[in-house]
């Protein structure tokens, strides 16, 4: 895929987390939302777009941001979901 048509954003649906496109890669790289940490000049990790779309890996994990989205929502419901007892092990009374 040709980097003009790459989208800018991507977003993981279970947590709401942000990816963005580095124009200089053509990768993605997780959002932070702290411009220092956020300067593509910094390490991170990278993903292309057929890892984050199409790989069979992260299917329906994640979608192109179209605005949308209540990323707000995504994360709170993401943080009550870790906050829970019930760590999918069937010993939520624990």
């Amino acid at each position: 895929m040709d980097i003009k048509d790459l989208p800018k954003t991507i977003i993981r649906l279970d947590d709401g987390m942000e990816f963005l496109l580095n124009e200089s890669t053509g990768k993605y790289r997780v959002h932070l939302g702290i411009p220092h940490l956020d300067d593509p000049k910094h390490l991170h990790s990278e993903y292309t777009y057929e890892r984050l779309m199409e790989d069979s890996r992260s299917r329906g994990q994640f979608k192109v941001a179209d605005r949308t989205e209540n990323l707000e929502a995504m994360r709170k419901n993401w943080l009550r979901q870790c906050e829970s007892h019930n760590d999918g092990h069937g010993n939520e009374e624990d």
